[in-house]
């Protein structure tokens, strides 16, 4: 049985019930999420509420909105904010994210998402599992179209998917004049082939940039700049 929760230095993320739990990727994704000069983020799908806290931490914005369209999830989300430091600064709403968009013109500053990975996969027998880790309902086109609309002059959109789905996810960005500027390429350790890509968008072409993040090393101790990324959020580090 997995946690029911899990403890931050800072807060503490409820989890019981959820479809997705918190994860060592999650994690780092939330880690690596810039939010300089941002005064207001959207965190679609914001599940448990796990990246937005992360933000919420380590920023100065006014406000953090959190969509997510599973009722326990949002109810979870909801409580974890309720009982954060930031409180005052966080909501959530409960609803799909096309369905919030259709009436909603709202401009972010900062818009991050680690959307459903897996276009082809097998499906979960769980409905709620296969709706958090498959894009049946927030393709990748539809998505990016939700960037494009709600991302400021000058914001910027952080996105989490494997590589062959962030290949894809790329060529609906161009579409939509969103550049990448940043990339993070994720790998367990040097040994294995990246699992993860995290990029950033924006309206604007700027100079694009590329990291490879280790999470271990050799030995299966953490890597040195996964815990300069992770020690103002975990325990033990």
């Amino acid at each position: 049985m997995s946690n029911p929760y899990f403890q931050f230095k800072k807060f503490i993320v409820h989890q019981e019930g959820a479809p997705l739990k918190v994860t060592t990727d999650a994690c780092l994704f939330g880690a690596l999420i810039e939010t300089e000069n941002a005064k207001s983020i959207l965190d679609i799908g914001t599940g448990t509420g796990l990246l937005a806290l992360m933000l919420a931490q380590k920023s100065q914005v006014s406000c953090i909105l959190g969509i997510e369209v599973d009722k326990l999830s949002s109810y979870l989300a909801e409580r974890n904010f309720s009982e954060s430091l930031w409180k005052e600064k966080m909501k959530v709403i409960h609803s799909d994210i096309l369905l919030w968009s259709e009436y909603d013109d709202s401009k972010f500053d900062l818009i991050v998402c680690n959307p459903p990975f897996f276009t082809s996969h097998k499906k979960n027998a769980d409905e709620r599992k296969s709706l958090a880790r498959h894009n049946d309902s927030l393709s990748h086109k539809n998505l990016s179209i939700i960037l494009s609309k709600h991302l400021s002059e000058n914001g910027k959109a952080f996105i989490m998917l494997p590589p062959n789905e962030m290949i894809a996810f790329e060529k609906h960005c161009f579409v939509q004049k969103l550049f990448p500027e940043k990339k993070s390429v994720i790998s367990s350790n040097e040994e294995k082939v990246p699992h993860l890509h995290v990029i950033s968008f924006s309206l604007n072409p700027n100079k694009f940039s590329e990291e490879k993040i280790f999470i271990h090393e050799k030995g299966g101790k953490y890597s040195t700049r996964f815990m300069e990324l992770l020690s103002p959020y975990y325990l033990h580090l």
